[in-house]
């Protein structure tokens, strides 16, 4: 008899905990929903967010409301975040680089992207583009690596600073034994800038940027990232077609702390992957940054997570590259 009453306390001290949770997640949202971007505002890790405002807020009656908190690499924004209540109002609209490589960069990072957070939507993938100055002598990647394999160093690569994509893929190379001398800058702009100013000879940058630049001349396309040809300039091969099969391109996603109930997150997912399928939205809000709509499941997303942050690991042991800020 006193088995049966245990289990049935059990039962009910669930059912008292469960109830909230499923009825907060039926009510929401009852008021505004936040959105943080830890990045400046008018880029790739914000743009797309904007475009909820605009969609989202309709379907549900609720503004969605862009807070961005720029500033240490995403680490002011996302530890903001991270630290706020897990009830489905306050979310985290980022890059790969503050949940994957952020953890090898800084040795005290103030939050922990497997512990604190949970994948909401994949949105899509950033395209890169390995750019150069027109005085460069290479049309191509095989030709760009052809010179800093017979002189190392000899030409110059600019990034936006250690532990971002652009420098990991530099280190993929360095290590296949392609040396270019790295550049770091303090953003995207600068970075790009060095090469249309000769500077500079190399670096690599959204597809959605540098694209017009390259149909007038001012930069030359040498590939693109990923395993696809480019999305955005025509009859550019991509770093995989042309046999350097890496993956160290930018993506972005939308993320919640880590308690937030379970439904309000699959609603979102629903709905964000129905907004992925939205001519308009994609057209203003994603390729104009140079992003491919990409989506998929919940699960889907956490198993990406995995593999990413197991994927940059071992490429920061096999290089030896120092990270640790």
């Amino acid at each position: 008899m006193s088995s049966i009453l245990s289990i049935a306390c059990t039962c009910l001290t669930l059912a008292a905990v469960i109830a909230p949770i499923s009825s907060q997640a039926q009510q929401w949202p009852a008021k505004p929903i936040r959105i943080i971007s830890p990045h400046p505002p008018g880029g790739p890790g914000d743009i797309p967010f904007r475009g909820f405002q605009e969609y989202l807020s309709q379907k549900y009656g609720q503004p969605f409301i862009i807070e961005n908190r720029p500033g240490a690499n995403a680490v002011i924004g996302a530890e903001l975040c991270a630290k706020a209540a897990p009830d489905g109002y306050t979310l985290c609209g980022t890059n790969n680089g503050t949940v994957s490589i952020n953890p090898l960069a800084y040795q005290n990072l103030p939050y922990d992207p497997v512990k604190d957070f949970v994948g909401v939507a994949y949105l899509g993938d950033l395209e890169s583009l390995i750019i150069a100055n027109p005085a460069v002598p290479a049309n191509n990647l095989d030709e760009l690596l052809a010179i800093v394999k017979t002189k190392p160093d000899s030409l110059t690569w600019s990034t936006i600073g250690v532990g971002s994509g652009a420098h990991m893929t530099l280190e993929w190379l360095r290590f296949r034994g392609f040396h270019f001398l790295h550049v770091p800058f303090k953003g995207g702009e600068a970075a790009m800038n060095a090469v249309l100013g000769g500077q500079v000879d190399v670096s690599m940058n959204a597809a959605g940027r540098t694209a017009p630049m390259i149909k007038s001349g001012k930069l030359k396309a040498i590939a693109a990232t990923g395993s696809q040809p480019s999305a955005f300039v025509p009859g550019v091969k991509s770093m995989g077609e042309s046999g350097y099969k890496v993956d160290t391109g930018v993506w972005i996603g939308l993320f919640a702390p880590a308690a937030t109930p379970r439904p309000i997150v699959e609603r979102l997912n629903a709905d964000i992957n129905g907004l992925l399928k939205n001519k308009e939205y994609v057209a203003k809000y994603l390729n104009t940054q140079g992003i491919v709509p990409t989506g998929g499941s919940v699960d889907e997303f956490a198993v990406k997570l995995r593999e990413e942050r197991a994927f940059y690991e071992k490429l920061v042991k096999d290089t030896g590259v120092k990270l640790a800020q």
